[in-house]
């Protein structure tokens, strides 16, 4: 430093000047900051405050047993220290944790990892939706999706009654307004007959009314098997029961982003809190099985699976309620017939039980195609999704196909009385002032030039240690605790679990 009276000038202040800088860089050469002698100085304590400290009582309630000895251990989901479980399930809605619980419940050795990426399981299509426990009627008979729907409403009625869930079989009419649509209700009883679903009926006008008297009808299928539940509420219960097993960590705030298998066999999972770049999270399984919903073709990609075939495309089912003081219009599930191509099955009135929402009777949904896999509103654009749609070929072939209900639907979904206007169709009496606007949802689905009638699970990725579930769309609420069975089936056959746990 130079005092302020002899402050160099000139030529022979740039002298002064080079002269500092060498000699700063000399001494930095000399003595490095990051060199392996000043790392070897560094003290280690052997552990963090709040590790290695007494049981928390309060975190085992909240999070369950796995996470808080992790937690009190220092067992952190890094590369320095992975946390290693039996099986890692990828996808915290509904399918995933069912799937999750088939194991657990199956396997009593088995200790079991869910990630979602989201900050609270059920968020997406289980989150969002109209709370129907379908009876089986909608889907081809032989198919999977007909007889896990069948199993699986009765499974969740016996899982609601067990663990005391608000749940009403109030049962369903399927309406035909004329004589022309009266053909696919027998088609509907026929179907649903062959897939087992009890107690159908065929009913007309005057049947109609004395059931539901503000309903117009020339015929309806009476399924009284059918009913409604909450899927969240029900989520919620089955994430209590993987937390509590001691054997289950259900991690939330995990963006999985990369699957590596390593020389074990062993299968590195890779990610982050979403939105975030770190710190990066690694768990290791010897096996993983994919549920990732409105992601299901990208995260089976990242897993080694195909992801040129079974690409999703989603939609936003968009509703309305009817308001507090008129929403006492029906005492069970009112839909249409259904629409051709496979989606949608028509905007319905359903009384719902939602402790989030509050019981409502919500019309809806319609099926508007989204321009992002997350688009709640119609505005809602990524164009990375939206290129995904528009090099699907199999989706434009059933675009082209059902031009009435792809772009019907976007107007539609703009415009509250051709909404509407559809829901009028079987209740005349419906006006635009007793509705309001409620909740949206997102759904996923696959095409094969329709919507493809099957659920699809791809198998043996990996060289046979992952499995994807690649197309669950509705109705896979309804079947969850059923697809739950379907999945570890496939995943004993693929990974030998029996042979290792019993």
């Amino acid at each position: 430093m130079y005092p302020s009276s002899r402050l160099p000038v000139g030529r022979a202040w740039q002298r002064a000047a080079a002269a500092a800088t060498t000699a700063s860089v000399r001494r930095t050469a000399s003595r490095p900051l990051h060199s392996t002698a000043a790392r070897s100085r560094l003290y280690n304590f052997d552990h963090l405050p709040g590790e290695r400290g007494d049981v928390s009582q309060g975190l085992q309630r909240m999070l369950g047993n796995v996470r808080e000895e992790n937690y009190r251990l220092g067992k952190v989901a890094n590369e320095a220290a992975t946390e290693t479980y039996d099986m890692c399930v990828v996808g915290g809605g509904i399918v995933g944790l069912a799937t999750a619980r088939e194991l657990m419940r199956r396997y009593p050795g088995m200790t079991i990892c869910v990630l979602e990426k989201e900050a609270e399981v059920a968020h997406h299509q289980t989150g969002h939706n109209s709370g129907v426990i379908h009876s089986g009627i909608y889907y081809q008979p032989g198919t999977e999706m007909a007889r896990s729907c069948v199993r699986g409403a009765d499974l969740m009625y016996q899982y609601a009654e067990e663990h005391q869930l608000p749940v009403d079989r109030c049962g369903k009419l399927v309406v035909a307004t004329n004589e022309e649509e009266h053909a696919k209700v027998e088609l509907l009883y026929n179907q649903g007959v062959a897939n087992g679903v009890k107690d159908l009926e065929i009913i007309y006008r005057d049947q109609i009314k004395q059931l539901e008297p503000n309903i117009e009808g020339y015929s309806a299928l009476l399924s009284p098997n059918t009913g409604i539940i909450n899927f969240w509420l029900v989520s919620q219960r089955i994430l209590e029961e993987l937390r509590l097993s001691g054997r289950v960590d259900v991690k939330t705030n995990f963006q999985v982003k990369k699957f590596k298998k390593e020389t074990s066999g062993d299968i590195r999972v890779s990610g982050s809190e979403l939105m975030m770049d770190g710190p990066v999270q690694q768990v290791l399984a010897r096996n993983v099985i994919t549920c990732a919903g409105l992601y299901a073709d990208r995260v089976s990609g990242l897993a080694g699976g195909n992801d040129r075939v079974h690409r999703v495309v989603t939609f936003r089912g968009q509703y309305y309620q009817v308001k507090a003081q008129h929403k006492a219009l029906v005492k069970r599930n009112i839909y249409p017939v259904p629409t051709s191509g496979g989606i949608p099955v028509g905007v319905h009135f359903t009384p719902t039980i939602d402790p989030r929402r509050g019981n409502q009777l919500i019309i809806g949904p319609g099926a508007c195609f989204t321009f992002s896999r997350e688009g709640y509103r119609f505005f809602d654009v990524r164009m990375g999704d939206v290129w995904d749609n528009f090099v699907n070929g199999e989706f434009w072939k059933f675009a082209f196909k059902n031009i009435s209900v792809s772009f019907g639907e976007l107007y539609r979904d703009l415009n509250k009385r051709a909404f509407l206007a559809h829901a009028h169709k079987i209740m005349p009496a419906l006006t635009p002032d007793m509705v309001e606007l409620s909740f949206a949802g997102v759904m996923s689905q696959v095409f094969n030039s329709v919507a493809a009638a099957d659920f699809i699970v791809e198998r043996k990725v990996m060289g046979g240690s992952i499995l994807n579930v690649r197309n669950a769309p509705t109705p896979a609420a309804t079947a969850s605790l059923a697809i739950g069975e379907l999945v570890a089936d496939c995943a004993d056959q693929d990974f030998g679990l029996k042979k290792r746990f019993n």
